[in-house]
């Protein structure tokens, strides 16, 4: 209970100080547009992680074991993947148009059609990893903090809606700078504190090849066809993450990028170690009989207590850092699209940043409700929240922005199809086959309807204010 308090005084005084500096929307939606590729690196990582990685991960591993590091074999080409094929053009079309988020950029690029669509994808997606966030925040309060889940979920999402409703992303990128660094390190004392008590990475790996061998093959637990889908769906989708791609506003220039790869990867590199570390370690611990766990998200919480009362509060404040870092760029991300792209498509000027406020919190509350009551782990929850936007904006993003062909009828289509078509197979009671991931398929889809839209309605949408664009 102590780090909850801890953490709402620290929001307070966080949402003090950036209340006095996000005055407009510049500063609120876009961090005014004046931070580095070192301040964006560790924000963005620390965004991109959450709590999927410190409670989902190990819990997944312990299911599926090697199958569930082909999500994170896409690490070490993300960062570069991200900064060359969707980082370059949001730069320049941000700073040449004005745009301050990923919807109102589409918008600039294609047309009211795409930013009301996006704007729509981004409420539904925010809210569900959202609630990614929420459900960690349960699990923690639950297994770790002698709280019930509800309280922890209510404190932490309440706590990240205050400093992120009072400063906006003015306040959300240092904050998210600091508890990546803070993550990064605690990442890799807990991995290899778990490690050490497993007896090291070979005893972890031998009592897991006597005990289930079967968790250690090149695959794991997975078919096949399920870790190359799921490797793809992380790989390709970082380019399609609005809360990966919001971080490119917040860049003073293009030149950043020369060097954001480097710091994006190195912390991801850095942060990921406890998915390894404390997944093996912990899943060791299981077969020897050393832990108990009634269900995967609890693993990370077990491995915690029994390394002592240090990692209680370094992995309390880790997890507490890694979910409200992804939190903040979801609110406000929810709450740009209520208050300015839907306004906009509608003909209406901006809602404002009061508006902007009070949207930011509405999004939390509904958060918690979702996660709380999900009966899902953090880790599928946070699959489908990934594959979701993966599905309805990866080929704009990816396909649209670099194509000079694309039309906004057809970014508009492709955005549609691919959302409607993720929440279908997600929806659908029966099992899917290995290899489709309704991410991946919403993706295929919206692709294909994206290039022939395009080509059978060659309408021009409104031509790219970027200088040299072929739009």
């Amino acid at each position: 209970m102590t780090i909850l308090v801890l953490v709402a005084l620290l929001a307070a005084a966080l949402a003090w100080w950036g209340a006095r500096r996000a005055r407009d929307a510049t500063e609120f939606f876009a961090a005014g547009r004046r931070a580095g590729s070192w301040l964006v690196g560790l924000a963005g990582t620390a965004a991109a992680v959450s709590a999927f990685t410190f409670v989902g991960g190990p819990g997944l591993f312990a299911v599926v074991g090697a199958g569930s590091l082909w999500i994170v074999l896409s690490a070490p080409v993300t960062g570069a993947l991200q900064c060359w094929a969707v980082g370059e053009p949001i730069v320049r079309l941000a700073r040449a148009s004005g745009a301050l988020t990923p919807q109102e950029l589409l918008g600039v690029r294609f047309g009211r059609g795409a930013r009301s669509a996006a704007a729509l994808v981004t409420v539904v997606g925010c809210v569900v990893l959202g609630a990614v966030q929420a459900k960690a925040a349960a699990v923690l309060g639950e297994t770790l903090l002698g709280v019930s889940g509800l309280t922890a979920a209510v404190v932490a999402l309440a706590a990240t809606a205050a400093y992120t409703a009072a400063g906006g992303m003015r306040a959300g990128l240092l904050a998210d700078a600091v508890q990546g660094a803070v993550m990064a390190g605690a990442a890799l004392l807990l991995a290899g504190a778990a490690l050490a008590a497993a007896g090291g990475p070979s005893a972890a790996l031998a009592t897991l090849e006597a005990a289930r061998p079967e968790l250690l093959g090149s695959f794991g637990g997975v078919p096949p066809a399920r870790a190359f889908a799921w490797f793809i769906l992380f790989c390709v989708g970082t380019c399609a993450q609005p809360h990966y791609l919001q971080k490119f506003f917040f860049l003073r220039s293009e030149r950043e990028l020369r060097v954001l790869p480097a710091v994006l990867t190195a912390a991801l590199a850095a942060m990921l170690a406890v998915w390894l570390g404390v997944g093996l370690a912990g899943t060791a611990l299981l077969s020897q009989g050393r832990l108990a766990i009634a269900r995967p998200d609890e693993l990370t919480p077990a491995v915690v207590r029994l390394l002592g009362p240090w990692a209680m509060l370094l992995a309390g404040v880790a997890v507490l850092a890694a979910l409200m870092s992804t939190a903040a760029s979801f609110l406000n991300l929810a709450a740009a699209a209520v208050t300015r792209d839907l306004p906009a498509v509608l003909g209406r000027r901006p809602a404002g940043v009061t508006a902007a406020r009070i949207a930011t919190v509405v999004v939390a509350l509904a958060a918690v409700a979702l996660g709380v009551g999900s009966g899902r782990t953090v880790a599928l929850l946070g699959l489908a929240g990934w594959g979701f936007f993966t599905a309805a904006l990866l080929p704009a993003f990816a396909l649209g922005l670099a194509w000079p062909g694309a039309t906004g009828r057809g970014v508009t289509a492709a955005i549609v199809t691919g959302g409607v078509i993720d929440l279908a197979l997600e929806a659908l009671p029966l099992e899917l086959p290995p290899g489709l991931e309704p991410g991946l398929a919403g993706a295929a889809a919206g692709t294909i309807v994206l290039v022939l839209v395009s080509l059978l309605f060659p309408v021009p949408g409104p031509r790219s204010p970027v200088p040299g664009s072929d739009r």
